[in-house]
């Protein structure tokens, strides 16, 4: 069947294509940000807003009660997240008495929640940096108790294996091995 405004002219006598009132809109600029509203959902920081989440890595970096090398991801990860949460509420308070997509504060809870699980990870919440004190204070109590420093790489091999079957026999607890 065919189209019935397939053939259909305007008053004008135009079919409807070309140029509309011969207007065409500039074209976009590099970086151009005009089509997003709240940023909340982007898939790739500008330069500014980089250097907002690094601003907030480093501050995390500095509450942390301990650092490892192995934490940057997560704290990588936790400043986005953060700078996100911060820019989903700045677009709520600037349309507080406009009608808000769903989707927006949906993802919002989603993302307090798992910023929360991120503090905990890192230990920066109360209960798991009194976890971290505890097991820190624990390790610290067993190094005092198994004396001097030792270190495994001054031993001969032959010692090594020595040492492996002595430390197995007192594992066994029996008076027997070997």
């Amino acid at each position: 069947m065919a189209d019935p405004g397939k053939n259909l002219k305007r008053q004008n006598g135009s079919t409807g294509k070309g140029p509309a009132r011969n207007y065409a809109w500039p074209p976009f600029e590099a970086g151009n940000q005009v089509g997003r509203r709240h940023a909340f959902y982007a898939t790739k920081f500008s330069p500014v807003e980089q250097e907002e989440a690094d601003q907030t890595a480093h501050l995390l970096r500095s509450l942390l009660p301990t650092y490892a090398t192995a934490f940057e991801p997560l704290i990588q990860l936790l400043a986005a997240r953060l700078w996100r949460l911060k820019r989903g509420y700045a677009f709520l308070e600037q349309h507080a008495e406009d009608d808000v997509p769903a989707a927006v504060l949906k993802n919002l809870g989603v993302l307090e929640n798992t910023i929360s699980r991120d503090f905990e990870a890192l230990g920066l919440s109360p209960r798991s940096a009194a976890e971290l004190g505890i097991n820190l204070q624990r390790l610290v109590r067993e190094a005092e108790d198994e004396g001097p420093d030792f270190d495994w790489n001054v031993l001969e091999q032959k010692e090594r294996r020595e040492l492996e079957r002595l430390l197995a026999k007192g594992r066994r607890g029996d008076g027997n091995g070997g």
